[in-house]
């Protein structure tokens, strides 16, 4: 029996593509991410949708410079969580190679923001300080004054225990430093202070 060219090439093509689709649904087969010397087929630093489910967590923990624990606590794994396990396999409701991708960008994005922001509750108050502290008028809270300023202010201990909530630090911390200390708002110390040193005008 003599099989028509065509239909065997049709038949060839159809088997092949069905082959690699397969693969691709079972995460076996990968076209995406960087292959190492040995041949691993690894995800890209740069792009997050280049990891697969049959990838490990030590792989993404290696590429991405991500500690395994962080990843256990993020997605509330068992903390015995090896890491050969394959993502695939640890699926559930709170993990999958989804999103982790989204967890994985998400956490890329803030390392910039973060490095510009974290300066940020220290640069806002210097620029502002700076310039006025050359032309404050004479006692004005600003980033440079300490509680032994208020003192000298004559505001008493009792009326600056009052005002931040507690016992008087050492005389000569800075007020925006122990506002940033204990989770205070400087500005809103400042204002609460201010108005007590204008008392004494």
């Amino acid at each position: 029996m003599r099989i028509n060219p065509f239909v065997f090439g049709i038949t060839v093509l159809a088997v092949f593509l069905g082959v690699i689709l397969s693969f691709q649904a079972a995460g076996v087969w990968s076209v995406s991410g960087k292959t190492t010397s040995d041949g691993a087929v690894q995800p890209s630093v740069e792009d997050v949708s280049t990891i697969k489910g049959w990838m490990t967590l030590e792989q993404i923990s290696t590429v991405y410079n991500v500690p395994l624990s962080e990843i256990v606590a993020q997605f509330s794994l068992p903390a015995d969580t090896p890491v050969s396990a394959a993502i695939k396999d640890l699926e559930s409701d709170t993990f999958s190679a989804e999103e982790l991708r989204a967890w994985l960008e998400s956490r890329m994005a803030p390392v910039e923001s973060g490095a510009a922001g974290v300066p940020t509750p220290q640069d806002t108050p210097i620029p502002a300080a700076l310039p006025t502290e050359h032309v404050a008028p004479e006692k004005t809270i600003t980033g440079k004054t300490t509680f032994q300023d208020l003192l000298d202010w004559n505001v008493s201990e009792e009326t600056i225990r009052q005002i931040i909530g507690g016992d008087l630090p050492a005389m000569t911390t800075l007020i925006k430093d122990y506002a940033v200390q204990n989770g205070l708002e400087f500005s809103t110390l400042k204002t609460a202070l201010q108005s007590e040193v204008d008392k004494t005008r």
